[in-house]
């Protein structure tokens, strides 16, 4: 098999020789049949003339003052001035006596015209095709025949084939050399551009320069620009993450010390029961940190590569059992309304996406508040699409907010949906696309707190 060429020279270069080859032959090939039809004609034209000039010099009493055939031959300066023509043969010839009176020395013994037709004809004398033209006098009793080899329109071909193809390719030689410049010339910025890259710090997210660079590359290095700064972008969030997981992490141990130090020390049960109920709840937020950061890690490291067939039904109820007794010590009702809804996923991932909306929706709902979990099969015009829903009747999120929420690291700015370090949410939004779904935010239960709806497309062949 061959291989393209990698260098984009060379591409350049080989497409546009094999177009003008392409195009040159195509030419060559009409330029030759051109050639050989005009060459035929100016031939015909030729011994035409000859013939008519030679029968009109002839004098009137020339068959009678002829006793012997005589033969003509043109000296050498007129031969160098005929050039090509010196192949050209003639004969007279006496009617009434089929007696040939004069011809070049060119010309063979026999008649070029055998049966003395008047007119063009192709004839083959001595097993070589000549083109001849024949004419006669007035009284019939003088025939001139002109003649050419048909080895010299070959000749002239062939005289004309080289020095067109040498010229062609010199010419191709020349082109190839300018557009190889060109070329070296056009590509000079992008050479230069990677030297810049080459020489950069492995850190430097400056936007690459633009100008002067060809139109057909500026795109390329623009897009690559817009790449740039979503890079520089995402690696100043994971300078806000490692900051903010420090911080959320060491506050939450600092207190944990500081509460078992408290449970130590307690001077009786009412401040020994208060501190170890602080401690269990900083034990809960640094527990709930490091399993986001966890499932952060799974998800960014390309979960749901073991893809299957199962209910998201079933899986929802699954997560929602293990909160179960959360909802019950903060008095709030985890209802269930779960359907069949059967997708195509990675199971781990669809129970990190339903548990971060349920840990959402019961931590920010508050005390006494009412969070819905209802899964099932919704149609939209031909298509039928499983449904998750996540609503609660808590405080909710304004309304401008409600785009931002699945952003990286956003907090919205009411006062009950600050705690945590805006995690939860993007982990959901980043599992729904790489399952194909999309996900909205919208109002709660009766209208009232968040609602988070997901939707998924159904499995093949439901």
């Amino acid at each position: 098999m061959i291989r393209a060429p990698r260098s984009l020279r060379t591409r350049l270069l080989a497409a546009l020789t094999i177009v003008l080859l392409a195009g040159w032959a195509g030419w060559f090939a009409l330029q030759y049949v051109q050639m050989s039809t005009r060459q035929v004609g100016d031939l015909d034209g030729m011994i035409r003339n000859v013939a008519e000039q030679i029968l009109q010099s002839l004098p009137e009493d020339l068959t009678g003052a002829a006793q012997q055939p005589r033969r003509f031959e043109l000296d050498l300066e007129e031969k160098k001035v005929l050039g090509k023509f010196d192949l050209l043969a003639f004969q007279v010839w006496d009617l009434g006596a089929r007696r040939r009176l004069v011809s070049s020395r060119s010309a063979p013994v026999q008649a070029l015209v055998h049966d003395f037709e008047d007119g063009f004809t192709s004839q083959s004398i001595d097993g070589v095709p000549w083109r001849v033209y024949s004419v006669r006098d007035l009284h019939g009793a003088v025939q001139v025949q002109a003649g050419i080899p048909e080895a010299a329109v070959h000749m002239e071909m062939r005289r004309w084939f080289r020095n067109s193809l040498g010229t062609a390719l010199a010419l191709l030689f020349a082109f190839g050399v300018a557009v190889w410049l060109v070329i070296e010339w056009s590509l000079r910025p992008v050479a230069r551009l990677g030297d810049a890259l080459a020489a950069r710090a492995p850190l430097d997210f400056a936007p690459l320069p633009d100008a002067g660079l060809p139109s057909e590359v500026a795109p390329l290095v623009q897009g690559f620009n817009r790449l740039l700064a979503r890079l520089a972008q995402a690696l100043q969030h994971e300078r806000e993450f490692l900051g903010e997981a420090a911080h959320e992490l060491r506050t939450p141990l600092a207190a944990l010390l500081a509460q078992a130090q408290v449970l130590q020390h307690a001077g009786n049960r009412d401040e020994a029961r208060i501190a170890l109920a602080e401690l269990i709840a900083g034990i809960e937020r640094t527990s709930r940190l490091a399993q986001q950061l966890l499932d952060a890690a799974r998800v960014e490291a390309g979960g749901g590569a073991r893809s299957t067939d199962l209910d998201l039904a079933l899986v929802a109820g699954m997560v929602a059992d293990e909160f179960a007794q959360v909802a019950m010590r903060a008095g709030q009702a985890l209802e269930l309304d779960l359907r069949h809804a059967p997708v195509r996923g990675d199971i781990d991932d669809l129970g990190i996406l339903v548990r971060n909306l349920l840990d959402n929706a019961l931590r920010h709902g508050g005390d006494g508040a009412r969070v819905r979990l209802s899964t099932g099969v919704v149609v939209e015009g031909d298509a039928r699409i499983g449904v998750l829903r996540v609503a609660d009747d808590g405080p909710g999120i304004p309304e401008a907010d409600r785009d931002r929420v699945f952003e990286r690291f956003y907090r919205g700015g009411n006062g009950h949906r600050t705690s945590g370090i805006g995690m939860g949410l993007s982990l959901v939004q980043r599992v729904v696309a790489a399952h194909g779904g999309q996900v909205r935010c919208e109002a709660g239960i009766d209208g009232r707190g968040c609602g988070i709806e997901v939707r998924l497309p159904l499995r093949d062949g439901e």
